[in-house]
């Protein structure tokens, strides 16, 4: 009887996990983050559509011409609106990047890039 619980517990666990994954993915748009450079970038998005707004990626390295895939929440139109940062690696001739996005769809491409010196 005990191992029957153990069995039930694990279904009713693993079905619960993939209706939550469900859920989330219908209520999410996938975002594709391209560091569209040839310098290795330390990017930070926040998710704008969040309440409160979150913290997506935090100073993670993106290396050149490489991208990385985040979830953010959908609008009620369905879009994301992501904000992010970029920075270079290395004290030597450092450069900065920001933008803010709005409306952004499910499969979206976002080009992060570095055009300005940093403020001090």
């Amino acid at each position: 009887m005990r191992g029957f619980r153990q069995v039930t517990a694990g279904f009713i666990i693993c079905l619960m996990t993939t209706l939550s994954a469900s859920a989330i993915g219908d209520d999410g748009v996938n975002v594709t983050i391209n560091n569209n450079t040839t310098r290795n970038l330390l990017v930070t998005v926040y998710d704008l559509n969040g309440s409160p707004p979150a913290r997506v990626l935090s100073s993670e390295t993106i290396n050149g011409f490489a991208s990385m895939s985040i979830l953010i929440v959908a609008d009620a139109s369905g879009e994301g609106h992501l904000s992010w940062t970029a920075t270079t690696i290395g004290k030597d001739m450092r450069r900065c990047g920001h933008r803010d996005r709005p409306g952004v769809s499910d499969g979206d491409t976002v080009n992060v890039f570095v055009d300005s010196d940093c403020g001090t």
